[in-house]
């Protein structure tokens, strides 16, 4: 992951998996998800963007949410034909903002397909979900 390209392994990936020997792979349904949220999500957004930005969170699998605090229904498991991730672009948080805000405006014109766009704990980092199938809520959230 060098962020500017993106694969489904980025979002594979987890130190916490890792750590306690989770595994956390994607089946073949969520691998569409997530590949729905790279190529109609992450990609318009790095085109616009036109700096790395990089994957901290992205698939969880049960056990993992669990041990993370996760959710119960959280869209980082995939359910339903959503995906999710929590990116930042590596350059502190006021960066993360500019980032956030360039997301921002592109949700509220519609040029991606966004059901929660969330401003993690002051631009620490963002979440991203989409609903590949299904209608998208367009939501911005700061928390």
């Amino acid at each position: 992951m060098d962020g500017d390209t993106f694969h489904l392994s980025d979002f594979e990936r987890s130190a916490t998996a890792a750590r306690l020997k989770i595994v956390n792979e994607l089946s073949k349904d969520d691998a569409l998800d997530y590949q729905f949220l790279i190529d109609e999500v992450v990609l318009p957004i790095y085109k616009r963007y036109q700096k790395p930005i990089y994957v901290n969170s992205g698939f969880r699998s049960r056990l993992l949410n669990n041990k993370v605090g996760g959710v119960k229904n959280s869209q980082h498991l995939s359910l339903g034909d959503e995906a999710a991730g929590d990116f930042d672009t590596r350059q502190g948080k006021a960066e993360n903002k500019v980032l956030f805000d360039i997301i921002s405006n592109m949700v509220h014109m519609r040029e991606i397909p966004v059901d929660q766009l969330i401003n993690e704990k002051g631009y620490s980092w963002i979440h991203l979900s989409t609903k590949r199938i299904g209608i998208n809520r367009y939501m911005i959230i700061n928390l």
